[in-house]
């Protein structure tokens, strides 16, 4: 859950974890005990809160440490959830999934021709039928407003910090992990393709998903270039 709430020019605050479930469990509408992948889980917020809510879910990123972390609370909380380190690129399920979520802009670190590799093991890993939703930044919005996010560990003992800079069409995201504990301080930085709304229906078409929703934010409203978000429901065939 967020510390803080970062606010954008339009002063709505960013929404936390319970209010973004809300979101991908209405916006998947799926049978309790359906089989979800949160790929590029990071600290396994999103996992383990749909866990608890009676789905099997399997979260998969490239980073041991925040996998480390995502164990330690599903431990600590009880949740049957698991995880796995993994370049998403190498996704090597093939129709073992009800649903594919990637929160929070986690597509876009790669080539074009890798990036959209990646979607089409997506599409593999999907059953038929199966719903992907992908959540990035709104790259039209980001044009005229910076992003800063705060978010705390449940347990007080991490505090995690993104900040977003849009640069020459390409986002730079730094993180700052603190340990609270022992004042430790870990930095990341990376650098993710932007893509347009245009652009990824092109490439989620492309492998053969049908769209079926765009959203500008977490309360359902429409995307639209002046919403922070780019939210797009697609299913396979």
């Amino acid at each position: 859950m967020m510390d803080q709430m970062a606010m954008g020019d339009s002063g709505s605050p960013l929404l936390g974890t319970d209010q973004e479930i809300e979101f991908i469990l209405d916006a998947l509408n799926l049978p309790l005990g359906s089989a979800i992948l949160d790929l590029h889980c990071g600290y396994g917020r999103h996992s383990i809160e749909l866990a608890k809510r009676g789905f099997r879910v399997i979260g998969v990123d490239s980073t041991a440490s925040f996998l480390e972390i995502a164990r330690q609370k599903a431990t600590e909380m009880g949740v049957n959830a698991s995880f796995e380190q993994c370049d998403m690129r190498e996704l090597s399920y093939s129709q073992a999934f009800d649903a594919v979520i990637n929160m929070f802009a986690a597509f876009g670190f790669f080539s074009d021709a890798e990036n959209e590799q990646v979607i089409e093991r997506i599409y593999s890993a999907l059953k038929p039928g199966g719903r992907f939703l992908i959540d990035l930044l709104n790259r039209d919005w980001m044009l005229k407003n910076n992003l800063t996010r705060y978010w705390r560990h449940p347990s007080g003992d991490y505090v995690l910090s993104y900040k977003v800079e849009l640069v020459s069409g390409r986002a730079v995201m730094r993180r700052e992990l603190l340990n609270q504990l022992t004042g430790a301080k870990t930095k990341f930085e990376f650098i993710l393709r932007v893509y347009s709304l245009a652009e990824l229906t092109d490439m989620l078409r492309r492998q053969g998903f049908l769209i079926q929703a765009e959203y500008g934010a977490f309360d359902r409203r429409p995307y639209s270039s002046d919403e922070p978000r780019m939210i797009i429901m697609a299913q396979k065939k």
